[in-house]
């Protein structure tokens, strides 16, 4: 009975962010391989950037899993109250991609690893299925979306935009990747 009680509380949220056809097997020959070859096969690339005369593509996939199991009492006042208690993860995988002025492959890298999103608790009240786990650093939206509100930036973060690693301009990043480090640190002198 308690083996029931414990499973029928429990919940599993799924997120998938630029989820495609596994990155791993994609493999693609240095010096042979062109742009276009790249872009029916994959499609367009989660980022991208200019690179001493060509391109940087960087495909990311995400996947993200949070384990939630709540708890609630029949008694009294607490029966109105779900106690719940989650831990995240996210499943990544990595395709970085470098081409030439000629559109061709000169080198390429994959990397697919776990990473730990942390836990979080919940009280509420009567029954409710809400994330715990703070993912938002994976879930930003493509920095080309948003090049019109950049532009009513703080000061420091607008002179620092052209080096910046969202326009396209200087190199390409990771999801969730920190703002304490790294090129991102210059818009920290607010």
């Amino acid at each position: 009975m308690c083996l029931m009680f414990i499973t029928s509380s429990c919940t599993v949220i799924s997120k998938d962010i630029n989820k495609q056809t596994t990155l791993e097997d994609k493999s693609f020959e240095l010096e042979k391989t062109n742009i276009s070859i790249v872009l029916e096969q994959l499609g367009p690339p989660s980022k991208l950037s200019k690179l001493n005369g060509g391109l940087v593509f960087i495909y990311e996939s995400v996947n993200i899993d949070e384990y939630q199991i709540g708890l609630n009492a029949k008694y009294d006042f607490f029966r109105w109250f779900k106690f719940s208690f989650a831990k995240g993860k996210a499943d990544r995988e990595i395709l970085l991609l470098i081409f030439d002025n000629k559109g061709y492959l000169v080198a390429n890298t994959y990397n697919n690893f776990e990473e730990n999103l942390g836990s979080g608790q919940s009280i509420t009240f009567l029954y409710s299925i809400e994330s715990l786990v703070d993912s938002s650093k994976l879930e930003e939206a493509p920095g080309s979306l948003s090049w019109g509100s950049s532009l009513l930036q703080p000061l420091p973060i607008a002179l620092n935009y052209h080096n910046n690693l969202g326009t396209g301009e200087s190199g390409v990043e990771q999801l969730g990747a920190p703002n304490s480090v790294g090129q991102h640190t210059l818009e920290m002198l607010q």
